[in-house]
């Protein structure tokens, strides 16, 4: 969103101009002038590499190569060649929006980036591997495997994100809620069903510990057990068939409850307040009902 763009432009700018501040202090008055103006080029080169080639793309006024169409919240850039390609994701991203609208209750605006390789996965500042990514600025979607589901998925994980004045969700939820809500709200239901889930259990790959999945490091765990552990047929099946028991159970009020009271309270305190059970007993209630039925 542009207010947290706003916040952490001002924060970098404040500790670039400390850190130029620092050096200068440092340097002998002689060199001053000469540090001055060597560290203010370097760092333009540096914002410049930034904004035109790497992370900061999505924001950049400048996007080389890349063209853009726009429709009703949502701005899609993609490469300048592939102009029928993209009419077609723009279609994926309109129902999409509209999922994701109906649960956060406002027209969300959505800045879309087309994805081509690994590299661009990377250089846009999400993991290389995956199908895309959601952040706070935005959703990066790979071409080769973009669909209203994914789209849809990653946009809950940019509106979550924003849903707050922190503005970081892979921080202030954890990764079951956080992904099982993005699956829900995409209808991704063709991972493993209960009855898979079931047997997984039984096999031992059912993730037990998945409500301890919090923060920086239940964000690296995630990524680990989806391309190098159990996989992602059991990890989505498991956050998609929670976070389906959550609503079929409690209704969309009571989960979207749980998002209007966080940061003010943590989210554990949050679902309790709600659901008057925490994260883990839910969790154990849930797999109770998936052996039983």
């Amino acid at each position: 969103s542009k207010r947290g763009m706003y916040i952490f432009f001002a924060l970098l700018a404040a500790w670039t101009v400390f850190d130029i501040y620092r050096g200068w202090r440092k340097a002998k008055p002689k060199d001053r002038s000469a540090y001055l103006v060597k560290t203010s080029l370097g760092t333009a080169g540096v914002l410049l590499a930034l904004f035109l080639f790497g992370p900061f793309f999505m924001i950049s006024p400048v996007k080389l190569g890349y063209s853009s169409i726009t429709d009703g919240g949502i701005a899609l850039y993609y490469p300048s060649a592939d102009s029928s390609r993209a009419r077609e994701i723009l279609d994926m991203a309109r129902w999409a929006r509209d999922q994701n609208d109906q649960f956060y209750r406002r027209q969300t605006q959505t800045t879309i980036l087309v994805a081509t390789s690994d590299m661009d996965m990377l250089r846009f500042g999400v993991y290389p591997k995956g199908n895309g990514g959601g952040i706070s600025w935005g959703v990066v979607i790979r071409d080769s495997r973009a669909t209203p589901n994914i789209i849809a998925h990653e946009m809950s994980h940019k509106n979550l994100a924003n849903s707050n004045i922190i503005q970081a969700g892979t921080i202030t939820y954890p990764r079951w809620f956080d992904e099982g809500l993005a699956n829900y709200l995409g209808k991704m239901d063709y991972y493993d069903d209960l009855p898979e889930l079931r047997d997984t259990l039984k096999e031992g790959r059912y993730r037990r510990d998945i409500t301890n999945w919090k923060g920086v490091a239940g964000n690296v765990t995630w990524i680990y057990q989806t391309f190098r552990g159990v996989g992602p047929r059991i990890l989505y099946g498991q956050t998609y068939q929670m976070m389906k028991s959550l609503f079929d159970t409690y209704g969309v009020d009571m989960v979207y409850e749980v998002i209007q009271q966080v940061p003010r309270v943590s989210f554990d305190q949050a679902f309790a307040q709600t659901f008057g059970k925490t994260p883990e007993a839910f969790h154990q209630e849930f797999i109770a009902n998936v052996l039983a039925n």
